[in-house]
C-alpha cells in the first residue's frame, strides 16, 4: 500500500528540484546587474579613452556570457543530448559567420570594420595605376602661395585656412566636381598650382600619385614594390607628401624617404631612415606599431624627418637631409618617435623645429638639430600613441593634445626651461585628429565629440555632437568636420554649442585622412575613394 503523504512529499521535492533548475538561475540576474554597473562606470564615469571603454565593454559582455555558458553546459537544466545539439549548432553558426566575413581593421572606437569575403580586398581589386595615367603638363612650382595647401595640414601644419564664405554652404552651392576610386592609405593631398599629390596602396605596390584637381585625372605615378598592412592601422602609407619648389618629398611607413621631380614623378634621390639608426623594418614594427606616419618637413634647404631607433635604443629624434641631393646634414635629440610630424614654430623670435616624440615634446635648433628644451608628455608608440600636432600660442607657449584619456596641456618655454600653465585630462582628447585655435578657443574632436575649450584655463565651454574619430578643418568662420563614417558637416560654432549649416555624405567607410583645401577645391579621401568639392569661398 502506498503512503499518500510520502508520495505527495516526493512529488513536492521533485517539483522543487525541477524549479531549481530554471533556465536562468537567480544568481545570473545579479551577474547581469553587476556587468551593467561596470559597463556604465566605464562608459560614463571615468575619463578613459572611449575605445578602451568599448573594448572593456565587449570583454565584460563576453565574460558574462561565458560564465552563464559554463553553468549551462555543466549544471544547466537541459539533458546531455540537448546540450550537445546547442553546442554544435552554436559552433557551426560561429564558424559560418567567420568564414563569410573579412575583418578589414577597426575603427577609432575599436569596433570591427568588416566586409563580405566575396567582395575582395578593395585596393587589390583596382587595376594597375600606370594604365590610368593621362599624360599632361605638370608644374608644381607655386603660382599663388595663399591658394596652395602644400603638405600635411597646410603651410603651417595647423588646420585653419583664412577665407571668406560668399554664401552659406547649401545644396547647389557645395558642388561635387569629380569622384574616383583610389588605392588604400591615410595620406592626404599636398596641393599646389592645381595639382594634388598623395600616396596610395594598390596590391603590392606603394604609389606616389599626382592628380589634376580640375578633372581628377592621374598625371603621373611613382611605384615601388612594398605593402604595409596592420589590423589596427589598416593598409597603405600614412604620411602626407610635402611639395616644395617643384619637388615632392615623401616618407613611407617603413622609413623610405624619397625626393621626386614634380613634373614627372621621377626619383631624384632616396634615403633609408632606418639605416641611420641601425634598425630594420621588423625591429621598427615592434616599436612603431602602425607604421611611420610623420610627414616630411621642408625648411630652406633641409628636409627633416623623425628617426627613432630599435627597441631599447639608442634613439635619434630628428634627421635633416639636404633637400636637393639627399645628403645627411645633421641629427639631433635622443628620443623615440611618435606618429606626429615635425613643425616649424617661431618661439621667442627664433625659428625652431618642434616635434612631439613618443613621450615628450621638444624644440630643436633649425641649423644644427641641437635640442634646446624638452617637456615631458607621456605616450607609447605601441599603445597610447602621440599623434596630434602642437601649435604655438603667443610668443613662447605651446599647446599639445592627445587621446587615450590624457587630454591636453599648455606650457611655457623660457630658454632651455619649460613650465606647465595647465594640464587637463578632460579636454581635447584628440587621438587621431588635431585641434585648432581660433580667438582664444580650442576646437577639437575630443574622443569623437566636437568640443570647445578655453585656451587660458583649459576648461571646457561646450561639448556636443558625435562624429567619432574623423577630421576637422576651420575655414573662415566655419568648422568643416568630416565624421569617421564620411559625412561632411559645415558647422558654425556658437557660445553654447554649434549650428549645422549644411551636411553631405561625402564618403563611406573609415575616414582618417585629413582634408585638403586648394583655392576653393575641397579634397577628401579614405582608403577606397577620393572626392573633390567646390565650396563657395574666396581666399
Amino acid at each position: 500500500m502506498i503512503d499518500s503523504g510520502n508520495a505527495q512529499s516526493a512529488d513536492d521535492i521533485h517539483q522543487v528540484g525541477r524549479q531549481s533548475q530554471t533556465f536562468l538561475p537567480r544568481w545570473s540576474l545579479l551577474l547581469v546587474a553587476l556587468a551593467v554597473v561596470v559597463i556604465v562606470l566605464f562608459q560614463k564615469g571615468t575619463p578613459v579613452d572611449q575605445a578602451l571603454a568599448n573594448a572593456f565593454t565587449i570583454l565584460t559582455v563576453i565574460a558574462t556570457l561565458g560564465v552563464y555558458g559554463i553553468w549551462f553546459f555543466w549544471r544547466g537544466p537541459a539533458g546531455v543530448g540537448l546540450k550537445r545539439l546547442v553546442l554544435r549548432g552554436g559552433l557551426a553558426c560561429i564558424l559560418l559567420c567567420f568564414s563569410l566575413i573579412r575583418i578589414n581593421g577597426v575603427t577609432g572606437q575599436l569596433l570591427f570594420d568588416w566586409s563580405w569575403r566575396w567582395e575582395g580586398v578593395a585596393d587589390e581589386n583596382l587595376s594597375g595605376i600606370m594604365g590610368e595615367i593621362i599624360p599632361g603638363d605638370v608644374d608644381l612650382n607655386s603660382v599663388t602661395d595663399r591658394l596652395d595647401y602644400p603638405g600635411f595640414l597646410g603651410r603651417d601644419r595647423h588646420p585653419f585656412v583664412e577665407a571668406e564664405w560668399t554664401v552659406a554652404p547649401s545644396l547647389g552651392k557645395v558642388k561635387e566636381l569629380w569622384r574616383r576610386e583610389i588605392g588604400a592609405g591615410w595620406s592626404a593631398f599636398a596641393s599646389v598650382a592645381g595639382f594634388g599629390v598623395t600616396m596610395e596602396q594598390r596590391g603590392k605596390q606603394e604609389i606616389v600619385s599626382c592628380y589634376d584637381l580640375d578633372s581628377g585625372e592621374i598625371r603621373w605615378a611613382h611605384v615601388r614594390e612594398f605593402r604595409h598592412e596592420t589590423l589596427l592601422g589598416g593598409v597603405g602609407p600614412r604620411a602626407t607628401p610635402t611639395v616644395f619648389k617643384g619637388q615632392v618629398y615623401t616618407l613611407g611607413p617603413d622609413g623610405k624617404l624619397m625626393c621626386l621631380a614634380g613634373e614627372t614623378g621621377e626619383l631624384l634621390w632616396q634615403q633609408d631612415v632606418l639605416a641611420y639608426v641601425d634598425s630594420s623594418p621588423e625591429q621598427d614594427s615592434a616599436v612603431v606599431s602602425w607604421g611611420r606616419s610623420s610627414s616630411p618637413l621642408v625648411v630652406d634647404d633641409l628636409v627633416i624627418v623623425p628617426a627613432g631607433g630599435p627597441q631599447g635604443g639608442p634613439f635619434v629624434s630628428l634627421l635633416a637631409f639636404n633637400r636637393k641631393v639627399g645628403d645627411l646634414v645633421w641629427q639631433g635629440g635622443a628620443e623615440q618617435i611618435s606618429f606626429a610630424s615635425p613643425t616649424l614654430l617661431m618661439i621667442n623670435g627664433e625659428r625652431q623645429i618642434v616635434v612631439v616624440n613618443e613621450s615628450s615634446v621638444a624644440g630643436h635648433e633649425l641649423n644644427t638639430g641641437k635640442q634646446i628644451w624638452k617637456q615631458p608628455w607621456d605616450g607609447s608608440s605601441t599603445s597610447s600613441a602621440n599623434n596630434s600636432q602642437p601649435f604655438l600660442v603667443g610668443k613662447n607657449q605651446v599647446f599639445v593634445a592627445k587621446g587615450y584619456g590624457q587630454g591636453a596641456m599648455l606650457f611655457t618655454i623660457d630658454g632651455e626651461k619649460t613650465s606647465e600653465v595647465w594640464r587637463s585630462p578632460s579636454v581635447a582628447r584628440t587621438k587621431y585628429t588635431n585641434a585648432v585655435l581660433v580667438d582664444g578657443k580650442i576646437y577639437s574632436l575630443s574622443d569623437g565629440i566636437l568640443e570647445c575649450a578655453d585656451l587660458r584655463t583649459g576648461e571646457r565651454i561646450w561639448k556636443k555632437g558625435r562624429f567619432n574619430h574623423g577630421q576637422l578643418l576651420m575655414v573662415g568662420d566655419l568648422i568643416l568636420v568630416q565624421s569617421e563614417e564620411g559625412e561632411l558637416h559645415f558647422i558654425r560654432p556658437k557660445e553654447n554649442g554649434f549650428e549645422t549649416v549644411y551636411q553631405v555624405q561625402a564618403l563611406e567607410d573609415r575616414c582618417w585622412a585629413t582634408m585638403t583645401l586648394y583655392d576653393n577645391k575641397l579634397i577628401l579621401r579614405n582608403s577606397e575613394e577620393v572626392v573633390c568639392y567646390q565650396v563657395p569661398i574666396v581666399r
